[in-house]
């Protein structure tokens, strides 16, 4: 998770800072000839110098990767450093275009000046922007973060919890099974191993940082089943050397190493830009020019066959558990209890009124939802969302089950494009179910959304025998 946020932070921040370069080079060019401090010669190509600079800018972007574990948090050496790696770079590159043109015209104090003025703006760029892009993408999405393990080896962890505070770690508190130990600097002791049930549950835990040798493997497996039932993601510290009490040489993250469960490439900005983009670009055409006729076609229908609300809405669960209502067309009949409505829907349910059934079996009863698309409440492709009574009966039924809430809820998802529909009547379809939805977790791509859209859009014209 963290991988993916700090590779996205670095894209978004070497894209902003070419952006904002090129459009300084312009702006720079525009105002230095209006003011007729300087005349470019009418062989000179603004343009070819303006190509160079965003080429400068990208390949001296390369400079971020070399410092991809710390951007976010270098110290003034460090920024002066990397600012002028990229300053060398993107003046290699104008002078290369100067060469290659034979350009003798171009005025080398307009250069100049350009490049004073973009080692300030690197500078700067370089020091604030990355918590700027971090704030907006990550405020509303830090993880509260709990330590399983000694106090001696929490303690050794403060370092890498600064580095992260960028991206969203929030800490937490730490259990432990030694006595004595209350706050660690100020980390709380939430109690014992044994308590971490309670403890996820009371304060909303998304993340657990296990000492890998601290605990047996019966206990450490049980912590790990303990927080995939609470859909609490697990990283696990590779702390060997204490384990050995010998030097252990292992490169990742620096000083650090972790192993992880879950590969969530939606963690990245840049994929969720890219995800968001998409949702947008499917859901808003359908709102505005297939849902209003669907809508007044599906309401006359239901006049004859079944009279009552067009559209039923029903509580959710979504990404980290937050809760929404679904919008669908009523395909069943109106006049049901409260526990009949949190039945699953079976072959022949004489709850469905005809055209209902219609519905269902072509997925037009959930076009509807395009609306919560356009709302940021789901995506067009993701695990579907289940009643709340049915989430909370299938995760005692599969550990890992509340994993599925790492991402926004889709229309349709993986599993529905491979047929997985309906009524989920045995835990082997449950087991399928949430395996592929897993896979489309720890896989996504932005092709993988296509690939589903259009295997749903088959479905819709060919029905699987699922879909009733």
């Amino acid at each position: 998770m963290l991988k993916h946020r700090q590779e996205g932070l670095i894209s978004l921040h070497g894209f902003i800072v070419t952006v904002l370069l090129g459009g300084i080079f312009l702006l720079w060019a525009a105002l230095i000839e209006a003011s007729g401090l300087i005349q470019f010669a009418s062989e000179t190509n603004i343009k070819l110098y303006f190509l160079g600079v965003i080429g400068g800018t990208l390949i001296s972007a390369r400079s971020y990767h070399t410092m991809a574990g710390r951007i976010g948090y270098l110290n003034w050496i460090e920024l002066f450093q990397i600012t002028q790696r990229q300053l060398v770079r993107i003046a290699l590159v104008l002078f290369f275009v100067a060469f290659a043109t034979k350009d003798i015209n171009i005025s080398r104090v307009f250069l100049g000046s350009f490049l004073a003025i973009a080692a300030a703006v690197l500078y700067l760029a370089n020091c604030f922007l990355p918590g700027l892009i971090s704030r907006f993408f990550f405020k509303d999405h830090a993880v509260r973060t709990l330590f399983v393990g000694s106090p001696e080896e929490v303690r050794k962890l403060r370092g890498w919890i600064n580095q992260k505070a960028h991206l969203g770690v929030e800490p937490v508190g730490f259990l432990c099974n030694e006595s004595g130990n209350n706050v660690i600097d100020g980390l709380p002791c939430f109690g014992r191993v044994d308590d971490l049930k309670s403890v996820i549950e009371q304060n909303q835990i998304g993340q657990i940082v296990l000492l890998q040798f601290y605990l047996g493997q019966e206990a450490s497996n049980a912590v790990v089943q303990v927080a995939q039932r609470a859909g609490t993601r697990v990283r696990l510290y590779n702390n060997l050397n204490s384990y050995y009490d010998h030097p252990v040489s292992v490169d990742h993250e620096g000083e650090y190493t972790f192993f992880t469960l879950d590969d969530e490439p939606l963690q990245n900005p840049v994929n969720r830009v890219l995800k968001r983009a998409l949702d947008i670009a499917v859901s808003l055409p359908v709102v505005l020019f297939v849902l209003p006729p669907l809508t007044i076609f599906v309401w006359m229908m239901q006049r004859t066959q079944s009279p009552g609300p067009i559209f039923y809405p029903q509580l959710r669960s979504g990404i980290n558990k937050r809760r929404f209502n679904i919008w669908k067309f009523r395909t069943m009949n109106a006049a049901q209890t409260k526990t009949q409505q949190t039945v699953q829907a079976k072959v022949g349910d004489s709850r469905i009124y005809a055209f209902g059934r219609f519905l269902r079996r072509t997925s037009l009863d959930e076009v509807p939802q395009f609306l919560n698309v356009l709302l940021g409440e789901m995506s067009v492709s993701g695990p579907r969302p289940h009643m709340i009574e049915h989430d909370a009966e299938f995760a005692k039924l599969l550990r890992n089950y509340y994993s599925r809430h790492y991402v926004k809820p889709g229309i349709t998802g993986l599993a529905q494009s491979k047929g997985f529909r309906g009524e989920i009547s045995e835990v082997s379809l449950l087991e399928k179910r949430v395996g592929y939805d897993l896979v489309y977790i720890n896989n996504w791509s932005l092709l993988l959304d296509i690939k589903i859209l259009f295997a749903t859009a088959w479905q819709v014209i060919f029905p699987p025998k699922t879909a009733y």
